[in-house]
């Protein structure tokens, strides 16, 4: 690497740190955990089951028989304690915010997933924009040897104008290609800098699990797949929903226990006073008529389950489309890097071909600067199915859940 790339790329930085770091900075992935957490605590709210406990104090005056006043007798001090002991209507919010929360979850791993694809193939672009680099200086050194030659022999008379003239616009071509390999290693540079949260960035490829070893088991990745996994938890709740909703027999069932201290002057009100005052009850209501709400309550969880039921078999599909897709195209890439290995080790047998003959003064003037152009495009080809390898190799690793 040469002392101006050196420059410009100081720190070094894996693909599963890029990967991490990535993730940890992306403000969508942290949009959605502050989601998660919000549907969470939604869910802990909406649990109507947990009992609670209340301290309350309730002075007042009565010229008589004290009665309730704001729902409760005149007391010095009250503790009470609440617990719905059964109530489908509730349970099913409850589930139903559960469900949702689930269903944020999914979302924030299917994000990090997200993040974590564009990380890959933005660190393997930039890989393969270092050798790329390099190539096109090589380039560049060959025809303006090309070019000195053409116009030394224009001088001498052994060649034409427009012979000169088209070395020197090849060699303009190579300057314009270098500078846009530099531009293009510079833009992928800051664009993952921004990415990570890190500065002065420089990949080093890390080896990634032989993904090629084997076709995956479907079954395996619809596993591993987190919305699958969401639409799944959200089916068997919807279920849970709808057998409860359902039903015929649906009371609610109140419990409460209740302590209150009473004020002493009350006490000539009563044959048999005494200031502590302590109650427990439950109460059990059964609705009779609901005017159509029990029917639209079914109809409505029956058809989010249709839904989600739906989902799940799209999103199904979409997996196996996905696994193969990823598999064809790691299997296209490893064959364009045989290939391009392949051209690589013959360029390099041509230049070496070339440079004996150059020795011998027995090659043409320009053979030797055409085998080295030679070795820098096959050196593209290979740096290129080398990113080509890895970005479809870590597509597969992560489509099937496994880390990088």
């Amino acid at each position: 690497m040469n002392e101006m790339l050196c420059a410009v790329l100081l720190a070094t930085l894996s693909m599963q740190e890029a990967v991490t770091r990535a993730i940890a900075h992306s403000p969508e992935v942290r949009a959605l955990e502050a989601q998660v957490a919000q549907a969470r605590a939604n869910a802990t709210i909406a649990d109507a089951f947990r009992p609670t406990a209340s301290i309350s104090t309730t002075p007042g005056y009565a010229t008589g028989l004290p009665v309730a006043a704001l729902g409760q007798v005149p007391a010095i001090a009250t503790i009470e304690a609440h617990k719905i002991l059964y109530d489908t209507s509730a349970r099913a919010d409850e589930i139903s915010a559960r469900s949702d929360a689930d269903a944020a979850e999914s979302r924030l791993e299917s994000k990090k997933r997200e993040v974590a694809q564009n990380t890959v193939e933005l660190y393997t672009r930039l890989t393969a924009d270092v050798t790329l680099v390099i190539s096109a200086r090589h380039r560049v050194d060959a025809f303006q040897t090309i070019a000195a030659h053409a116009e030394a022999l224009r001088k001498e008379g052994r060649v034409r104008e427009v012979d000169a003239n088209r070395a020197a616009l090849q060699l303009a071509a190579a300057n314009r290609a270098a500078l846009q390999a530099q531009s293009r290693l510079e833009l992928d540079q800051l664009r993952l800098e921004r990415l990570t949260g890190e500065a002065n960035v420089e990949p080093t490829l890390s080896r990634l699990p032989p993904a090629e070893s084997r076709r995956y088991v479907l079954a395996d990745v619809q596993a591993n797949d987190p919305e699958l996994r969401s639409l799944e938890r959200r089916i068997e709740a919807a279920q849970k929903v709808l057998a409860s909703e359902s039903r015929l027999f649906k009371p609610t069932i109140f419990a409460q226990v209740q302590y209150s201290r009473l004020f002493d002057r009350y006490g000539r009100f009563y044959l048999n006073f005494k200031p502590d005052d302590f109650s427990a009850a439950a109460n059990v209501t059964l609705p009779i008529w609901t005017s159509g709400r029990r029917s639209a309550a079914v109809e409505r969880v029956n058809a989010q389950l249709q839904e989600l039921i739906a989902l799940r078999e799209a999103r199904r599909t979409e997996l196996e489309l996905t696994v193969r897709e990823a598999e064809t195209e790691l299997q296209q890439a490893l064959a364009e890097q045989n290939l391009a290995l392949q051209t690589l080790v013959v360029a390099r047998q041509g230049l070496t071909i070339a440079e004996a003959l150059e020795k011998e003064g027995r090659g043409e003037v320009n053979d030797l600067p055409l085998s080295q152009i030679a070795v820098a495009d096959a050196e593209d080809e290979v740096a290129n199915a080398e990113a080509h390898v890895a970005a479809a190799r870590a597509r597969l690793l992560i489509v099937r859940g496994d880390p990088i």
